[in-house]
């Protein structure tokens, strides 16, 4: 639930710039217990799969930390995105 609540606010700060979620050409995604991988994969899954289908989608990287800065959080995710590219024009 985590992940798909950060996902959704780094889409609306993509729209607020003019652009979408297939401006975004890397994530990296820190989970506080790697026991979260399975959930975070499926949530960037249905996340993508749903914006931008079968086509490409953005490199992810992930990364198992001791903490996060809020004891309630278990993931935290960078995105790194460029309105000058569109990941549904990639082959």
């Amino acid at each position: 639930a985590q992940a798909l609540a950060v996902l959704r606010k780094i889409q609306a700060l993509l729209e607020a710039a003019g652009g979408g979620v297939h401006n975004i050409t890397k994530l990296v995604v820190y989970v506080s217990d790697i026991a979260h991988k399975e959930a975070v994969g499926r949530a960037r899954r249905d996340f993508f799969g749903e914006r931008l289908g079968a086509g490409a989608w953005p490199a992810s990287t992930l990364v198992a930390v001791q903490a996060l800065v809020f004891p309630e959080l278990v993931v935290e995710i960078d995105a790194f995105a460029r309105l000058d590219t569109d990941l549904r024009q990639a082959t």
